[in-house]
């Protein structure tokens, strides 16, 4: 496991970059966020952040000493690494498995209805004189409850999201079930099924939520 301080590369309100912060959080590694890397803005998508990451995605995970030895890419990838005494993830294989399974269901399909088509409408609106689109978001609206429901009848299994252990997939989720809850009336669809919303009120009394799940813009 690592143990030196650590720098995430991305701004703080990207979901992604929360979920590998709640995890520094958890795991109380030190760390650090946004562009600037060792005193030097590196620029989102400049020739630095491709190297780092070829796609041009965030977060990058940066450890130094006292140059960049480790430009790691991809949000689970960077969990998994942070956690290499597994104390955020299933130690038996079959539940290791399922665990990992789940969240590669989170980082990329439900984060793609709930965060890229839905979230980031209002977090960097679109339409005329920079307003918020919301005949797109009420068209993306019911694909984004029925990933809800998904949410809602995973946590009515038996699941990595279940359990009482704080795992790699809570730190995947919280962030856009938080972002969610805090929409504007009509849009704040997390009432509508009691399970996700207890689940993400259970998961804000964690003081690593507390602190890193604030009512920032996307």
């Amino acid at each position: 496991m690592t143990v030196k301080p650590v720098h995430i590369y991305g701004p703080s309100f990207s979901n992604f970059v929360r979920t590998v912060m709640l995890v520094c959080e958890e795991k109380h590694i030190a760390y650090t966020v946004g562009f600037e890397v060792d005193g030097h803005n590196v620029a989102y998508k400049g020739e630095q952040h491709l190297n780092w990451h070829p796609f041009g995605k965030i977060p990058v995970l940066l450890e130094s000493k006292p140059q960049v030895e480790l430009a790691l890419p991809e949000t689970a990838s960077i969990c998994r690494y942070l956690d290499a005494d597994k104390q955020l993830q299933p130690n038996h294989s079959q539940d290791y498995a399922r665990h990992d399974a789940l969240c590669a269901l989170i980082s990329i399909d439900i984060d793609k209805v709930l965060v890229r088509d839905y979230l980031l409408e209002f977090a960097f609106p679109k339409g005329e004189n920079n307003s918020i689109r919301f005949d797109v978001v009420k068209a993306v609206q019911p694909k984004a409850a029925a990933t809800l429901a998904i949410i809602e009848k995973i946590l009515n299994e038996e699941t990595a999201l279940t359990s009482q252990a704080f795992t790699i997939a809570d730190a995947l989720l919280a962030p856009m079930l938080h972002y969610i809850s805090c929409l504007p009336a009509g849009f704040n669809l997390i009432a509508d099924y009691p399970k996700v919303e207890q689940y993400l009120a259970d998961l804000m009394t964690r003081p690593s939520c507390q602190k890193i799940l604030t009512a920032k813009k996307l």
